[in-house]
């Protein structure tokens, strides 16, 4: 399965391929998080697979806020992105009043939020819209395009083009419409298979991460900026909150992997695929444990799928109230997530939910949570 002429070609990559930007090291994070978590949305044909462009679009816009925010060059020519998509950024910031110095970890949940969960104004929407289809055009003619040597080409985009990209008045921006409106790129089965197993156990993202921590360091030498970029890179910023799936889930409820009663003050609120591993705060992935049990036992461990599948009716509840209390948001993240159709099949949705616990298990090497 695992090519190691390609393998070699990419650490070549990793290690040696000019750079005069970062945006290589954030094309190849995104990619082996499309590989690693979305494989429900890939298309596999003899040779080659197929993955949406609007996962690296969503991973680009989410990455380099930060770095717009503080202002941090990523370029040879001291710039972050190009002029236009900065501005955009900015646009953003000053409509969700984040445009005087705030705390970079408030600017980045707010920022995310009014992305994922479009119950902000029009015009936030339509530059969100924007910013999507001008890092769309910089992705596919810049780092995918020059990534590695001829020989070793990785990413065919097919001469994607964005300008019939269009958005309703009445439509959603969000992970669903980038997925559904921006067509795929592909690469070979050698080099998915390689991000998808190898991603981060040989190189992945945490030599990803140093290289483009040491880059970024490089083109910002003379600002006093290494805590906010160690901080940045390293994932120290995340978008985790529960507060309103406790809102929701209020009083006495049942624990998702037990199945007892638990009073409201003694429960968590879990991440079913723990956000250390999965960095997935969607709704579907919040549900009500018991808290000792959450904090003793669980901690960072990945649910079995014969847990899941035992527990699934309990799980498939708690789905449901969130489809009633949080439709369109629920919806969305559930068939990015887990489903790729456009109605939701709960049972679709548990058996993709083992696969990825199976993988996290079995693939990755996580430890296992069973009762």
């Amino acid at each position: 399965m695992i090519n190691l002429e390609v393998l070699r070609d990419i650490n070549y990559i990793i290690e040696n391929d000019s750079t005069s930007s970062t945006y290589k090291y954030a094309l190849l994070k995104a990619v082996i998080s499309a590989c690693q978590k979305y494989e429900h949305l890939i298309k596999f044909d003899d040779n080659n697979v197929h993955i949406p462009l609007g996962l690296i679009i969503e991973s680009w816009i989410v990455d380099y806020m930060p770095f717009v925010y503080k202002q941090i060059s990523q370029q040879n020519n001291k710039r972050i992105l190009s002029n236009d998509i900065e501005e955009l950024y900015h646009e953003i910031f000053k409509e969700l009043k984040l445009n005087s110095p705030q705390n970079l970890d408030f600017a980045y949940k707010q920022f995310i939020f009014a992305m994922q969960y479009s119950i902000h104004p029009t015009k936030i929407r339509d530059l969100f819209f924007k910013l999507s289809k001008k890092i769309a055009t910089t992705i596919v003619t810049m780092p995918m395009k020059y990534i590695g040597k001829n020989h070793y080409g990785i990413f065919q985009t097919e001469f994607l083009k964005f300008g019939h990209v269009k958005i309703a008045k009445d439509q959603v921006f969000d992970k669903s419409f980038l997925i559904n409106n921006f067509e795929y790129f592909s690469l070979s089965k050698d080099h998915y298979y390689i991000f998808r197993y190898l991603g981060q156990t040989l190189y992945g993202t945490s030599t990803i991460i140093s290289k483009w921590k040491e880059k970024t360091l490089v083109l910002n030498k003379n600002q006093e900026m290494i805590n906010e970029i160690d901080k940045i890179l390293t994932n120290i910023i995340d978008e985790r909150d529960t507060t309103k799936s406790r809102q929701i889930f209020s009083g006495k409820q049942i624990c998702v992997w037990s199945g007892r009663i638990i009073e409201d003050n003694k429960m968590d609120i879990d991440h079913i695929l723990p956000y250390s591993v999965w960095g997935n705060n969607d709704f579907w992935n919040l549900l009500p444990s018991d808290r000792n049990l959450n904090q003793k036992q669980k901690k960072d461990k990945i649910p079995t799928s014969k847990l899941i599948e035992k527990q699934a009716d309990v799980i498939i509840n708690y789905w449901k109230i969130y489809n009633k209390e949080l439709s369109t948001i629920f919806q969305s993240q559930i068939k990015s997530s887990l489903i790729n159709e456009n109605e939701i099949s709960y049972e679709k949705a548990i058996d993709s939910l083992c696969k990825k616990s199976d993988y996290l298990i079995y693939d990755r090497g996580y430890s296992a949570f069973e009762i």
